[in-house]
This record gives structure tokens, C-alpha cells and sequence, in this order.
């Protein structure tokens, strides 16, 4: 059996239950290759450097071993590479959605410039103007000839206006909706 042969027939038994469905008999495989004898022993050179084994060789080894201890080890080894894979496969997927976002995040910074610099200018607030009940320059005569200290420019204080107003005449009274006098 050729080393390619095997790692499709590892793959195949691995994809149906692995090697305890082996061990229970429950393995669908196809007819081919599985009569020929597999050579389990291990050349002189990798026997002296297992590092060099291939994975699904030591695997296969430890799958026809006769002790079950060993068989376990392959059994759980293998599981432990189905595990491997597939975080080793998530990590990738990770990886390419991390940097896919990046890329759209980078995109649309350069889209909401642009969109910025098209945009009309937001136009500004205008202030509402200011009424007053009074003419600043009344005010300003009115505190010059009472001694009462006024700014010549500018907003008049409150406790100027508040001591003009003191002394200012009451207004006539205005007639409410319903004939009424009120102050």
C-alpha cells in the first residue's frame, strides 16, 4: 500500500468514526487496497530519528499495533490533529476576517471624507435678535444723570437696568380678551 493510499484510507476512516469505528466493525471502506498487507515495521532510519516519521505513517503504525495502549495513543492522537485542523482552520478564517475589516473600516474612512468634502457647508445658526423693552441709549442718559455708574459700550449690567426700571412709570393697563383690566 502506497503511503498516499493510506493517508486516503486514514482520512476516509477517520471521516466515518475513526479508529473506534474500526475496532466495532461499523467502517464502509472501498474494496481496493484494503487487501494488501500492510508493512508495519519501520525502516532502520526512521526507527533512529522518529521525527522524521510522517504523521499518517506513525499514525497507521500505531492503528495496527497489537497493544491497545498503543492503539489508544493513535486514537487520540489523530483526535487531537482533527482538533488542531479545525482550530487551525478557524484561526485562518479569523485571520481573513480581521483583515477584511480592517479593509472595509479603511474603505469607508476614505468614503466619509469624500462625502464630507461633496457635502454643502451646514449652514449657521443665526442668532435670534434681541428685544428689549428699553433703548440702551435712555438707559445710558438716564443712569449718567443719577450718577449711576454705566459702561458707555457694550451690554448695560443688570443692576443698572433693575434700578431704571425701579423708577420708571408704571404702564397703562391693556384690556384682556374678555373686557377684564389687567395689570
Amino acid at each position: 500500500m502506497t503511503i498516499a493510499a493510506l493517508r486516503a484510507l486514514l482520512n476516509e476512516i477517520d471521516a466515518q468514526g475513526g479508529p473506534e469505528a474500526a475496532r466495532q466493525g461499523r467502517l464502509h471502506l472501498p474494496a481496493e487496497g484494503i487487501n494488501e498487507p500492510m508493512n508495519t515495521t519501520m525502516h532502520a532510519a526512521q526507527a533512529a530519528n522518529p521525527d522524521q516519521l510522517p504523521v499518517g505513517k506513525l499514525l497507521a503504525w500505531g492503528d495496527a499495533h497489537l497493544d491497545p495502549d498503543i492503539q489508544d495513543q493513535a486514537a487520540r492522537a489523530r483526535a487531537a490533529l482533527a482538533g488542531l485542523r479545525n482550530r487551525y482552520a478557524a484561526d485562518q478564517e479569523l485571520t481573513a476576517i480581521t483583515t477584511e475589516a480592517q479593509q472595509l473600516e479603511k474603505r469607508l474612512a476614505e468614503l466619509r471624507a469624500r462625502e464630507a468634502e461633496l457635502a454643502p457647508a451646514p449652514a449657521k445658526k443665526k442668532r435670534a435678535p434681541v428685544t428689549r423693552d428699553y433703548d440702551t441709549r435712555t438707559v445710558r442718559a438716564w443712569a449718567d444723570a443719577n450718577g449711576v455708574d454705566c459702561p458707555r459700550v457694550g451690554q448695560i449690567p443688570k443692576r443698572v437696568l433693575d434700578a431704571w426700571r425701579a423708577v420708571q412709570p408704571t404702564p397703562p393697563t391693556t384690556i384682556a380678551h374678555h373686557g377684564r383690566r389687567s395689570a
